[in-house]
């Protein structure tokens, strides 16, 4: 991703509240790749929503307009009522690490608005339909 220039404050580096954004895109693309072509988007229209219980962010470095970032996102824990993902940001020019980050998501029926069982959540995300 491209550092805009409202991602940035008046030092003209990235704005600590924006790694939620780019954390959140690296969850994102992290499940519609794991999922292909099914994507996370479409559990919304399923009922089905993905709320945050906790996030841990250390930063480490400065990113400045212009830039380019890197987002690597990995699954680190599956318990029955959270998955916890981690993901480094950093640098794309010279790897310079901006952030890591840990964020425990669970996932909740919207209709009966009961926590689903996040181990069953991910293989029936996962599960794809057999090919023709």
């Amino acid at each position: 991703m491209k550092v805009r220039f409202n991602d940035t404050d008046a030092m003209g580096v990235i704005h600590f509240k924006n790694y939620m954004v780019y954390f959140d895109d690296g969850f994102v693309s992290l499940m519609n790749n794991i999922a292909h072509p099914r994507r996370i988007e479409d559990t919304l229209k399923e009922g089905i929503a993905c709320g945050v219980n906790h996030v841990d962010i250390f930063y480490e470095g400065n990113a400045n307009y212009g830039d380019f970032i890197v987002v690597e996102s990995q699954i680190i824990d599956i318990s029955d009522k959270s998955i916890t993902f981690h993901h480094d940001i950093y640098k794309e020019l010279d790897k310079t690490l901006l952030a890591t980050v840990e964020c425990e998501r669970y996932f909740i029926d919207l209709v009966s608005e009961e926590m689903l069982d996040a181990t069953e959540f991910l293989m029936n995300f996962t599960k794809l339909d057999d090919p023709p």
